[in-house]
C-alpha cells in the first residue's frame, strides 16, 4: 500500500515537473514501511524505476532524517528552447531603426541621403510610428517625367508600403520582400524597428548557405585523396559499427567520421602518399567535424567568422593537395 499524499506528489512531478524535498523516513512511510530492509528498499525501488521517478542523495545510503529530493529521472531536452520557427526579427536588418525622411521635406534633402548611404529608397515617417510612404529612386523618376516639378517629398513619394510583423515567419516574410523589393518591420508597440531589402535577404541566405558550400568543397576534396586507394573489403572493415559491416561500395558512401577514422590509421596514411604531416592534418579535419555538426542544427546566426575562416583554409588547403598529388 501507498500512501494518497505520496501518489499525489508522483502524480504532480509527471504532470507539473515538480521536485520534493522529503527525507528517507517520510519516503518509507509513505510505503508503510519503517526501516530500510532489503525487501522495503526493493520494493520502493521498483515503484521508483516503473514510475521514472529518482531520490537525491540515494535513499538508502542518506541519513534516515536528512533531505532528499524526489523528482522524474532527467528527460532529454533540446538545447535550443526558442521558437522552431524561423522569424524575420532574426534577420540584424530587421533591428536597425531605419534612416527616413519628413513627408514635408525637400525633395533634394531626400535624394542626398539616398546617396548618401547607397539606398535605393526612404521611408517617409513621422516619429518611430507614423508611417506616410516611401520615396525610391523610381517614384521620383517616375513623378519628374510626368512634369512634377515640386520640391517636396509628399509629391513624390508612394503611399503603398509593405510593413511586416516583427514575429512574421521567415519564408513568408522572404516572398513578400521579392514581391515588393523591401518591407519595414513593425513590432508588436507599432514602432518601426527595420527595413529589410532583397540585397539583405541575399546577405542572409549567402551567410547561411556558404558553411554548406564548403563543406561540400572539403568533402568532394578528401574522396579526391581517397579514390582508389583502398579495396571495398578494407574500406568495410575500417567502417564497422561492432559487429555490423555496413554497405560500402563507393567512397561516397563514407561518412565525415569515416574519413577522419581511415585518415587517422597510420598505415593507411602511407597509402594516401601525401607530403604533408599528418598530425596537424587530422586536427583541422577534427576541428572541421566540429564545425560540421554545428553547421547541420541549420542556426540562423550562422557560423563566427573564426570557423567560417576554418573552412576557407581547409577547403583551399585539400584543393592545393589534390591539384599536386
Amino acid at each position: 500500500m501507498i500512501t494518497d499524499d505520496f501518489k499525489i506528489k508522483v502524480q504532480e512531478i509527471h504532470e507539473k515537473e515538480k521536485e520534493f524535498t522529503i527525507t528517507p523516513r517520510e519516503l518509507l512511510h509513505a510505503f508503510k514501511c519503517e526501516k530500510r530492509t532489503k525487501w522495503n528498499v526493493a520494493r520502493i525501488n521498483q515503484y521508483l524505476e516503473e514510475n521514472k521517478l529518482i531520490t537525491i542523495p540515494n535513499f538508502i545510503n542518506s541519513w534516515i532524517d536528512g533531505e532528499i529530493i524526489l523528482k522524474h529521472k532527467k528527460k532529454a531536452k533540446s538545447k535550443r528552447e526558442d521558437d522552431p520557427i524561423q522569424r524575420i526579427k532574426l534577420l540584424p536588418a530587421a533591428n536597425k531603426k531605419p534612416v527616413s525622411i519628413s513627408r514635408d521635406a525637400k525633395l533634394s534633402e531626400a535624394v542626398t541621403l539616398m546617396m548618401m548611404h547607397n539606398f535605393s529608397q526612404l521611408p517617409v515617417m513621422q516619429g518611430d510610428r507614423k508611417v506616410f510612404g516611401v520615396i525610391t529612386w523610381e517614384t521620383i523618376g517616375i513623378s519628374i517625367t510626368n512634369g512634377n516639378k515640386s520640391e517636396f517629398v509628399k509629391d513624390h513619394m508612394q503611399k503603398e508600403i509593405k510593413i511586416l510583423d516583427y514575429e512574421t515567419p521567415l519564408l513568408k516574410a522572404i516572398s513578400e520582400i521579392i514581391k515588393n523589393d523591401f518591407a519595414l518591420v513593425k513590432k508588436s508597440d507599432e514602432t518601426i524597428s527595420g527595413i529589410v531589402t532583397i540585397a539583405d535577404i541575399s546577405s542572409q541566405f549567402l551567410n547561411i548557405t556558404e558553411p554548406f558550400l564548403l563543406l561540400e568543397q572539403i568533402e568532394n576534396h578528401i574522396r579526391q585523396i581517397l579514390d582508389g586507394k583502398f579495396l571495398i573489403e578494407e574500406l568495410k572493415e575500417l567502417c564497422k559499427i561492432g559487429e555490423e559491416e555496413r554497405n560500402i561500395e563507393f567512397i561516397d558512401d563514407l561518412n565525415f567520421g569515416d574519413y577522419i577514422r581511415i585518415i587517422g590509421n597510420p598505415d593507411n596514411w602511407k597509402k594516401l602518399n601525401l607530403s604533408v604531416e599528418r598530425a596537424p592534418f587530422i586536427k583541422q579535419l577534427d576541428k572541421v567535424r566540429e564545425i560540421r555538426n554545428d553547421i547541420m542544427h541549420f542556426d540562423p546566426e550562422g557560423i563566427t567568422d573564426e570557423q567560417r575562416e576554418d573552412l576557407n583554409k581547409m577547403s583551399k588547403f585539400l584543393m592545393t593537395i589534390v591539384k599536386y598529388s
